[in-house]
């Protein structure tokens, strides 16, 4: 049987209470209901008990702040007296990452790296902050090509966002190259996926039930239904072969199986992807050593992506 440990519950709540305070302000109602869902402690507390571990904090150095309006009337953690120092490099990495961040025009992307940053900067010595800020200024007047390739696309992404957020269908019409005729399909949006030069939207269609990805580029119209999602989707796997000495050496990748070697030494891989076309992108590499098995629409897709390739060489 094992030796259950002693600890002293005052000093175990008030732990809890900086780990609260650390990841959101709160109020008093918050942590009581934080409280109450840990299953060491499992109860209600009155206000002063409360505020008596707040000021156990701020007495170990813990810069805690009363609720006000400008607060949401909440406790608010502004500052710890546990520093972590940073390089200069680290710094201009943070600087480069709210930046980066800004120019993906993606408003939950931004919101969580201030969450992050902010979170940061209670353990930051004074002298580093500003050097974070002076960066982050001086990076504000750069309009480069790597932090302004989005800037057509931000009003689109932008509402994509907001559908992928409300969980809606949606029309979309778009236009691939390739060929001249439009395309109509119901989507049901997954995400938006970043490409060097390029902006992708991964959405399931309704009535393939394949899932796809679109550039944004090729979107002609978009228009939300007032249709709440009910599918639960599944994705549908992909299966190649590998072949030669590249199937002695094959490590999968996330949301891939092997099969043992048959008898030639080739291996089957199922591959569970979002994004097929990327998938394919990938195993085109692989040249005559890969072959997809499975789906039909998969191996057609390849075969157009071969036939592709090869007319830019004639």
């Amino acid at each position: 049987m094992e030796k259950k440990v002693k600890i002293s519950a005052s000093a175990y709540r008030v732990l809890l209470l900086l780990q609260k305070l650390n990841e959101n302000d709160c109020d008093i109602e918050d942590i009581n209901k934080f409280f109450l869902e840990d299953p060491y402690i499992s109860r209600l507390f009155s206000k002063d008990v409360i505020l008596k571990y707040i000021n156990t904090l701020r007495t170990a150095g813990y810069d805690i702040s009363k609720p006000c309006v400008a607060s949401k009337h909440c406790y608010k953690l502004n500052n710890a007296p546990v520093e972590i120092e940073f390089s200069e490099a680290e710094i201009k990495t943070l600087a480069l990452l709210k930046k980066y961040a800004q120019s993906l025009h993606q408003k939950r992307l931004l919101e969580n790296y201030h969450s992050f940053l902010k979170k940061l900067k209670r353990y930051m010595p004074n002298e580093q902050k500003e050097k974070l800020e002076n960066c982050c200024n001086d990076l504000e007047k750069n309009n480069t090509a790597t932090f302004t390739k989005f800037d057509h696309y931000s009003n689109l992404i932008k509402k994509l966002e907001q559908y992928i957020a409300e969980k809606q269908r949606v029309e979309i019409k778009y236009r691939i190259p390739s060929e001249e005729a439009e395309k109509l399909a119901l989507m049901e949006l997954q995400c938006i996926k970043y490409e060097p030069n390029d902006v992708c939207i991964i959405c399931y269609n309704i009535i393939t039930n394949q899932v796809n990805s679109i550039k944004i580029s090729q979107i002609l119209d978009i228009k939300q239904l007032p249709v709440v999602s009910k599918i639960s989707q599944i994705l549908c796997p992909v299966i190649f072969k590998i072949k030669g000495k590249l199937a002695e050496v094959y490590r999968p990748y996330e949301d891939e199986r092997l099969t043992p070697p048959d008898a030639k030494g080739h291996i089957a891989v199922t591959a569970y992807s979002n994004d097929i076309e990327s998938l394919l992108k990938r195993l085109l590499r692989y040249e005559a050593n890969c072959e997809v098995l499975y789906p039909k629409m998969a191996r057609d897709k390849m075969i157009n992506l071969i036939k592709t390739t090869i007319n830019n060489y004639q």
